[in-house]
């Protein structure tokens, strides 16, 4: 069985000049190590306890663009068993 966790904080928050989306998992700095866990996708995590800091998404509106298009409607994967509901 999975293990699930709570989480204690969570916030966004959108660097518009440097096009980047962070998503804060503390409510305080903490020391970190970066890593690249997918293109421009960064994770940063306490170096001790592996607990997630931070996750920064890198030229954040050219991926919402790509999902959701320049209107900003999704335009769907095309991947019908990915739906929640039946259409």
């Amino acid at each position: 069985m999975d293990e699930t966790r709570t989480l204690g904080h969570l916030a966004a928050y959108y660097d518009a000049e440097q096009d980047i989306l962070y998503l804060t998992f503390t409510n305080q700095a903490r020391e970190a190590i970066a890593e690249e866990a997918g293109d421009e996708v960064f994770v940063r995590f306490e170096p001790d306890t592996r607990q997630l800091v931070d996750i920064e998404f890198l030229n954040f509106s050219a991926r919402l663009r790509q999902v959701f298009g320049p209107e900003m409607r999704y335009l769907g994967t095309g991947r019908e068993e990915r739906l929640l509901l039946p259409i």
